[in-house]
């Protein structure tokens, strides 16, 4: 395995627990489901395998998996297969959209805030308001970007429009709606990933297994940081936008590593004898063309 390969892989196991579930995941969302979106287990075994993980931990994140309902077994071809579930595969287009296009609003227009008196705290249904963008403020009293999705709201709840000034409008997307901790997030990922260019080239002499494992654990590593972005439009980002220097080196990692990432991965479909569909996507471009 090269230098490179094994340091990220180093990397990852090195965090505990290890978070089997979450990378297979990322292999599905990043490289299965542009193929076809099914894979056996056998050869899920065999590409977890070459990042590290054991195959007793993939059985046992693949069965909590099924089990909260986001793969199903189906049992076409000559041996059983697993894909996204119908609910999870709008869940998963929706957060790897994020993933390769980086989309956002360009101005935020303000903020909205949502108040929630004792009785509508009862019923106040605290995931729906964070995927909507609201983040706490102060007990009862959640802020979000004038930008931000709708939110089912308890009866009772107050909703309002406001704005601020420049400082402060800072302060809030920094110390409340969560930018600071995402800068910073991304910040880390092109400190630890910036070697990686000069280290694979454009790929080519590569090892196909080894631009697998490096394509998965960084994409890996930047979906962890993108799931955690609130989201801001651009006015309400640093100056020095860490979001798109992290974005622009992904960018150019993938591009280096899309084909011979791919051909690791027919060579696992073919041993498994259940051919990938041809990509959906054109990969070397993903995260320029989205």
């Amino acid at each position: 395995m090269t230098t490179a390969a094994e340091t990220l892989r180093r990397r990852f196991l090195a965090n505990r627990p290890v978070r089997t579930a979450s990378l297979i995941v990322t292999l599905f969302g990043d490289a299965i489901v542009p193929r076809g979106g099914e894979l056996s287990i056998r050869a899920l075994i065999d590409l977890m395998g070459g990042l590290g993980i054991e195959a007793g931990a993939v059985r046992t994140a693949m069965s909590r998996l099924g089990a909260d309902g986001l793969f199903v077994r189906r049992t076409a071809g000559k041996r059983p297969r697993y894909g996204l579930s119908a609910s999870a595969e709008r869940t998963f287009a929706e957060a790897f959209r994020r993933v390769y296009a980086g989309e956002r609003p360009a101005s935020g227009g303000g903020f909205r805030i949502a108040i929630m008196p004792a009785q509508a705290k009862k019923a106040l249904d605290i995931a729906d308001l964070a995927a909507a963008g609201y983040r706490p403020f102060v007990p009862g009293v959640f802020v979000a970007p004038a930008s931000a999705g709708p939110a089912s709201l308890p009866e009772g709840a107050f909703l309002l429009d406001a704005s601020a000034d420049d400082a402060t409008t800072r302060r809030l997307a920094t110390e409340v709606l969560g930018m600071a901790a995402a800068a910073d997030g991304y910040r880390g990922f092109v400190a630890d990933h910036a070697g990686l260019g000069a280290a694979i080239g454009d790929g080519a002499g590569l090892r196909p297994a080894d631009a697998f494992v490096i394509r998965i654990l960084v994409i890996h590593a930047f979906r962890r940081i993108v799931i955690r972005d609130p989201g801001l439009p651009e006015d309400l980002l640093p100056p020095d936008r860490p979001d798109r220097q992290a974005r622009d080196l992904v960018a150019a990692l993938y591009a280096a590593l899309a084909r011979p990432s791919e051909a690791h991965l027919d060579q696992v479909a073919a041993a498994d004898a259940e051919p990938l569909a041809p990509p959906s996507v054109d990969l070397a471009s993903r995260f320029r063309s989205l």
